[in-house]
């Protein structure tokens, strides 16, 4: 739940910068996703 919880305040700071939230939301989630994948772990295990 804290993950989430960081992740939103990376979307609202970058809200504030005055990009697009679904934009923004949509970078930060493939950003986790990546980093994720370079980390050689599945999504499907959170």
């Amino acid at each position: 739940m804290a993950v989430w919880w960081d992740l939103s305040r990376i979307v609202r700071h970058f809200e504030r910068q005055g990009l697009e939230r679904r934009a923004v939301k949509a970078a930060v989630m493939n950003a986790a996703l990546r980093l994720m994948k370079d980390e050689g772990e599945e999504p499907s295990t959170l």
